[in-house]
């Protein structure tokens, strides 16, 4: 399954089906392997399991709580204002303390985000060798993560195999990434790792991977020779001088650096014919 401009060709209607249920079919091509699986992005607080819309509860709460100990004291050795009023017991400090934590992700939580769906289902990303496979499971399945998007389904109905024709965008060929940065600055392909960087991190999302989602995280290696790519892209005098830090960078590290990463994302996909 080469990624190609001599593809399939998208038609009007297969446009018409993505555009309405806002989902894309994507190809990756992983090691001696590559398939098809779906896409989507949506707002935290639509799907199941977020905290982005907060309970009115731990509002009331703060109004009722006494002055907290633990991390919210000035100091750890403070008088009680009552000298002859008990001290609290470890398990009362302990419980504060876990109100006071839950507090601060409820405030981190608040705030929805767009985030990336997959195909994924028990920590696994499904991916298809062929489209028919794909259709005939969307079709006959709900038991994934992609089933919790509400366009799911209209998808269920009215996707067939012809409309298994992805955009240039989402197709990945991870299978070269680590071969190119070996090759040497000179042959690197920017757009390559671009996409590379991209998919990564939204799957590193999807499969609730957190060593693949450090490994891209911004300020880590990997994630500042994508910027540098970026600028490269971009070109214009920033896109020159970008040239020039590409080429103190250590290409071997950073093969070595994606090798784990694609590995990583290969141990959790499940292949399906």
């Amino acid at each position: 399954m080469a990624a190609d401009s001599d593809g399939p060709v998208r038609s009007a209607e297969t446009d018409k089906l993505w555009n309405e249920t806002s989902v894309d079919p994507v190809e990756l091509h992983l090691g001696k392997d590559s398939g098809f699986t779906l896409r989507a992005y949506r707002m935290s607080d639509t799907l199941p399991g977020s905290k982005a819309a907060p309970e009115p509860e731990p509002e009331e709460e703060e109004e009722v709580v006494e002055e907290p100990r633990g991390k919210h004291r000035e100091t750890d050795d403070a008088e009680p204002e009552d000298e002859d009023a008990p001290e609290p017991d470890a398990a009362d400090f302990a419980d504060e303390e876990a109100d006071a934590a839950d507090d601060d992700e409820d405030a981190l939580d608040a705030e929805p985000e767009e985030v990336p769906v997959f195909l994924t289902r028990k920590g696994k990303l499904l991916v298809f060798r062929e489209a028919e496979a794909l259709v005939e499971y969307v079709k006959a399945n709900d038991d994934h993560d992609l089933a919790a998007i509400e366009e799911y389904a209209e998808l269920q109905e009215r996707l067939t195999a012809a409309d298994i024709a992805c955009d240039e965008d989402d197709i990945y060929e991870l299978d070269l990434v680590v071969a190119n940065l070996r090759g040497g600055h000179e042959g690197w392909e920017p757009e390559l790792l671009i996409k590379a960087a991209e998919v990564g991190r939204d799957l590193g999302y999807a499969l609730k991977n957190d060593s693949v989602i450090a490994s891209l995280a911004p300020g880590s290696p990997l994630d500042d020779l994508d910027e540098t790519f970026r600028v490269v892209v971009d070109g214009g005098m920033r896109g020159r001088f970008a040239k020039r830090r590409l080429k103190r960078s250590d290409s071997q590290q950073a093969a070595i650096a994606w090798r784990g990463v694609i590995a990583k994302i290969n141990d959790h996909v499940e292949w399906r014919d």
